[in-house]
């Protein structure tokens, strides 16, 4: 089984015959797979996983700090 980077590249190599070099200069820019084509991650790749686990490692620690204390029984009784 492919993953989807090593699919696009097959795609990439049969859109342009199973060359290589048409597709390491391919010039349809405005391709949605010309990022993808050489069969990894482009340059700057921000993998939308990655920054959501980012986000929560960051965020936890303030939720906790601005969660307030909730009432024991004894505090809400009087």
């Amino acid at each position: 089984m492919l993953t989807p980077i090593k699919a696009i590249r097959a795609k990439c190599l049969d859109c342009c015959c199973d060359s290589r070099t048409a597709v390491r200069f391919c010039s349809v820019e405005n391709c949605p797979l010309y990022p993808y084509r050489m069969g990894h991650r482009p340059k700057g790749y921000n993998n939308p996983e990655d920054d959501a686990e980012c986000e929560k490692t960051q965020i936890a620690p303030q939720l906790n700090e601005k969660k307030s204390p909730h009432p024991t029984a004894d505090q809400s009784n009087g």
